[in-house]
């Protein structure tokens, strides 16, 4: 308990109040659901790919474990050691060093981030603080991280990390283009799944089991690649109850998208998931990892009216300043 009170201080002043003190049930439109159930979602193996168990996996699920990536145990751990050092830094500290001049982003209290790491809108009601890396701004970092070595530590990891996810994705992508029986050119390919918009994001919830960590949501990506620690919490939705991830050592969670689900035609959808009250008084680190498609990107579907994705982020963003939380796809369906 020591510790966490001495590293209290790297939280934002507004989580103070909140942090390991109780509160009122959420009040939602969710139905009245079990929380606490547990259930083994699939494990892919990437170095072995089974592509009718990944097809069951996309159809039936929406979310599963990814293991044999090829990311090196060394880099892995590189990435759970600066993660934690840098997030557990003083909050002005965090603030000066992710501010106006630099090209990440440091942000806190809500999970409405936009690809660049913009809040679109504030809450302190989710307890959890997090790093926006666009990986393309990543080597405009070099004359900031030079002169701090933590932040070059940082950079450096960042980068060698977002390689090797980037590869991940898009060998995914392609095997579940497959599955869908999708022949997509190499352009295609670029547009849905554009290298230009990887975005890593680094996140820590304090060690409070009474507050939510963050609120049901899908994600706009086409596919989101989560690291998440031993500490568990991330929850999903199957079949209308609530299920935990239970982590699985050495390997990456996959959740697909709201552009996967377009995409698809509906035949996969897009998993709503959560980060919900977590059973051990430990912080909760997890890494994820987001890739959407060019601004451009047009999508045709016989269930959603035609849109670029440009258009559906301007829709996700009119969504959160009209009611507070993003609607999602439900506005371009045709038949609604």
């Amino acid at each position: 308990m020591e510790s966490i009170m001495s590293n209290s201080e790297s939280y934002p002043p507004e989580f103070g109040t909140l942090m390991n003190k109780p509160t009122e049930p959420e009040k939602s439109i969710e139905p009245s659901l079990n929380r606490t159930k547990d259930i083994l979602i699939p494990v892919i193996d990437l170095e072995h790919l089974d592509m009718e168990k990944l097809r069951e996996a996309c159809r039936d699920w929406g979310i599963f474990h990814l293991e044999n990536t090829g990311i090196p145990s060394t880099l892995m751990s590189q990435m759970k050691e600066i993660t934690e050092s840098v997030l557990s830094l003083p909050f002005e500290e965090k603030r000066k060093l992710f501010g106006v001049n630099s090209p990440l982003s440091y942000f806190w209290g809500t999970n409405l981030v936009s690809p660049s790491g913009n809040a679109l809108r504030k809450s302190f009601g989710h307890l959890f603080e997090g790093i926006n890396v666009p990986l393309a701004s990543l080597s405009s970092l070099l004359p900031f991280s030079c002169s701090d070595p933590k932040l070059e530590s940082f950079r450096v990891v960042m980068e060698e990390y977002g390689k090797h996810v980037s590869r991940i994705v898009m060998t995914l992508f392609e095997a579940i283009a497959e599955t869908l029986s999708l022949d997509l050119s190499d352009d295609r390919k670029k547009s849905c799944l554009s290298e230009s918009t990887g975005v890593i994001r680094v996140q820590r919830y304090p060690p409070c089991t009474e507050s939510p960590g963050l609120k049901p949501h899908t994600d706009s990506s086409m596919i989101s690649m989560i690291n998440q620690d031993d500490v568990g919490g991330l929850e999903f939705m199957k079949d209308g109850e609530w299920f935990n991830v239970t982590p699985l050592a050495n390997s990456l969670v996959i959740g697909l998208g709201d552009m996967m689900q377009v995409l698809s035609d509906e035949k996969y959808k897009s998993v709503l998931h959560k980060v919900g009250k977590r059973m051990k008084m430990k912080e909760r680190y997890s890494i994820i990892y987001f890739v959407f498609p060019d601004k451009d990107c047009m999508f045709n579907s016989s269930c959603y009216k035609p849109f670029t994705f440009s258009e559906y982020e301007a829709q996700v963003k009119l969504d959160i300043e009209t009611h507070g939380c993003k609607v999602g796809l439900s506005k371009f369906l045709t038949n609604p």
